[in-house]
């Protein structure tokens, strides 16, 4: 089966069953969801379109699930030609095929089977990945189903965060799996046979991240490697790395569509340092100390902006300025994937994102940080150290090897 271009394994198509079948009818049953209505079309893909099969359609899509006299149904109206590999997903009951008369008449004929009040359509202020029918879409709903069908409508955001945000035990192996090796490439990297200062730049080191993901048999999700001054989320460049410098590379890999979300930091030693300067050992301590109490914080039902509290207040009592950003977010089929962001209560920045809960099966990339203007070194630069944990029942549990000293490498 095909979605977007990419081949959908036999895995995926099982994980996507299982969470709908087992997760949504008690979820949608908790939150008094009668129906989630997905509708999407080409060109504007909803974003949940990957988890219910309907991420590589074309004509206008109505994806349902609800509740008709106590019974939980899964029924997609599709156009004629995008309906064989929803069918093959094995997902649905039922698979309507609109053809010249347009997905309308269906959906109204679905309405009255389910007469829902309390219908869950896919949009949000303030998560991206929850805010799926465009305006376009969400009128041609009202032309259709007439004015009444705006007020049973609410916010899909909270249901999405939980379907989506919360990962089976498979979906956990996949992404630990890809995370170990992520660290294992960057540990053989970030080492003098990697990194010889004066010769090797940023994309040669660009470049060999990539040739040990692939030898691996994996992807690459994406890669920055910077020295100098901070670049935020820039590509690598010709710069040749030279002692005294600090190398931070931000990198994940994909394992059958799972992401990982590493930083590393590593001091280039100067003739005669067998250390890192003072103040970035410092430096380096106390980002270390802000991330494993982030960490620490993590716990079901403690809420997002709780957790970014704890390493924003350790970094501003320490005497340095507060990180312009989140501590963490989750990942998973995308690096920023759908969840609660690990985020400061800062309305027109994030939002709700930082208000929900967690969740135990949600996976996150915690990534506190201290900036600081370093003359020596040109300009603002910080340590990047960045985990990948899992929220269990009694915490978050970091996956692989976690980074617990400076790198150090020889001059």
């Amino acid at each position: 089966m095909e979605l977007l271009g990419r081949q959908v394994s036999p895995f995926r198509q099982e994980v996507r069953r299982k969470k709908v079948d087992e997760f949504l009818p008690p979820k949608m049953k908790a939150m008094g969801i009668d129906m989630w209505l997905v509708f999407t079309r080409e060109g504007a893909v909803d974003p949940i379109g990957v988890d219910i099969s309907t991420g590589g359609v074309v004509g206008r899509t109505a994806s349902i699930f609800g509740f008709r006299k106590g019974r939980f149904e899964k029924v997609c109206i599709a156009a004629s030609f995008d309906v064989t590999p929803i069918i093959e997903s094995k997902l649905y009951d039922r698979v309507i095929p609109h053809r010249k008369e347009g997905v309308g008449p269906h959906l109204k004929q679905e309405m009255k089977r389910f007469t829902p009040s309390r219908i869950a359509l896919d949009f949000s202020r303030d998560m991206p990945n929850c805010d799926g029918i465009t305006y376009g879409m969400y009128r041609y709903l009202q032309e259709v189903l007439g004015d009444e069908f705006a007020s049973r409508v609410v916010s899909a955001e909270h249901l999405i965060v939980s379907f989506r945000g919360r990962k089976l035990s498979e979906e956990i192996a996949a992404i630990e799996k890809a995370v170990k090796h992520t660290q294992q490439i960057l540990a053989e990297t970030l080492t003098p046979a990697c990194i010889k200062p004066g010769v090797t730049s940023e994309i040669d080191v660009q470049d060999t991240l990539t040739e040990k993901t692939k030898a691996r048999g994996f992807e690459v999700s994406f890669i920055m490697a910077m020295v100098g001054p901070d670049r935020g989320h820039a590509s690598p460049t010709g710069t040749v790395i030279r002692p005294g410098d600090l190398l931070r590379i931000d990198f994940g890999i994909i394992n059958d569509q799972y992401h990982s979300d590493i930083q590393r930091t590593a001091y280039i030693l100067k003739p005669g340092e067998k250390a890192a300067p003072e103040n970035i050992q410092k430096i380096f301590d106390m980002t270390l100390k802000a991330n494993r109490a982030a960490i620490a914080a993590m716990k079901p039902g403690v809420k997002a902006v709780e957790v970014d509290a704890v390493a924003r207040g350790m970094i501003t009592a320490a005497g340095y300025e507060e990180y312009h950003h989140a501590a963490g977010h989750e990942i998973g089929l995308s690096v920023h994937d759908v969840g609660p962001i690990l985020g400061p209560d800062w309305k027109e920045r994030y939002g709700s994102s930082v208000m929900h809960p967690l969740e135990p099966g949600q996976v996150f990339a915690v990534e506190p940080m201290i900036y600081v203007n370093v003359p020596e070194m040109g300009g603002v630069i910080q340590v990047g150290l960045e985990e990948d944990v899992v929220v269990e029942e009694r915490g978050a549990r970091i996956m692989g090897t976690p980074q617990e000293t400076m790198i150090l490498i020889p001059g």
